[in-house]
């Protein structure tokens, strides 16, 4: 088990919003396991594997402008699904943390099996048909053994 610095990162901030003090041994619990494992961290390496996902992800689901140059969405999180034009849930920490995945080589393990999460998959696998080195291999953990 390898956990990702952006995955770390959100878990201490969900912990640092919550303002029952009650709530502070489960938080030494989390912290206690995470410190078990390495920290992977995002990197030089990571930033063109993330480039080249984010902007697939773009080519697929977003609204050139009508200059022709640029998107309307500067942000994962306004992209919406073309045909029903509902929001696709695209997180940026997700690209995040799939890019650290596919820097390392490394299956990610996920509940996370929404519409943004298949979209980032969509573009890996596009990615990888073009040529590009990128294997995104995902284990999802929604449906136990």
């Amino acid at each position: 088990i390898l956990l990702p610095v952006i995955a770390v990162a959100e878990i201490e901030s969900g912990n640092a919003k919550v303002i029952n003090p009650a709530a502070e041994p489960q938080h030494q619990r989390v912290r206690q396991f995470m410190k078990r494992y390495p920290i992977m961290p995002f990197e030089y390496g990571t930033i063109e594997l993330y480039a080249l996902l984010r902007a697939k992800i773009w080519h697929i689901c977003g609204k050139p402008k009508p200059s022709g140059r640029g998107h309307i969405e500067k942000l994962p999180e306004e992209l919406c699904d073309r045909v029903s034009g509902k929001q696709l849930g695209i997180d940026e920490r997700d690209l995040q943390i799939v890019s650290i995945a596919l820097q390392l080589n490394l299956t990610l393990a996920t509940f996370d099996r929404n519409s943004g999460m298949l979209t980032i998959e969509r573009a890996a696998n596009e990615l990888k048909a073009e040529g590009h080195p990128i294997d995104l291999k995902i284990d999802d953990w929604t449906n136990p053994p």
